[in-house]
């Protein structure tokens, strides 16, 4: 594989995967702060735990490591 394959591969993952980690991210750190509501059926209202909003965090900093591996692993030392 060559480095400018690595580059392609490492930039569609960005796209793919860390954009809507950010997303997650403010989502989950919204949630965990206590500013998350939900509108369920029959118009029942209530808070979204913390907990998940910790959850989304953790989730979100994996996604945003997978175009940092991919990266590290696909283009890093290469020469041109």
């Amino acid at each position: 594989m060559t480095r400018q394959t690595g580059i392609i591969i490492t930039v569609v993952l960005a796209v793919l995967v860390a954009c809507p980690s950010i997303f997650c991210c403010l989502f989950g750190a919204l949630s965990a702060a206590g500013q998350g509501t939900f509108t369920g059926i029959s118009d029942q209202t209530g808070q979204i735990p913390p907990a998940v909003g910790v959850g989304l965090i953790c989730l979100s900093v994996i996604g945003l490591l997978v175009p940092v591996a991919s990266w590290f692993f696909l283009v890093r030392g290469k020469t041109a």
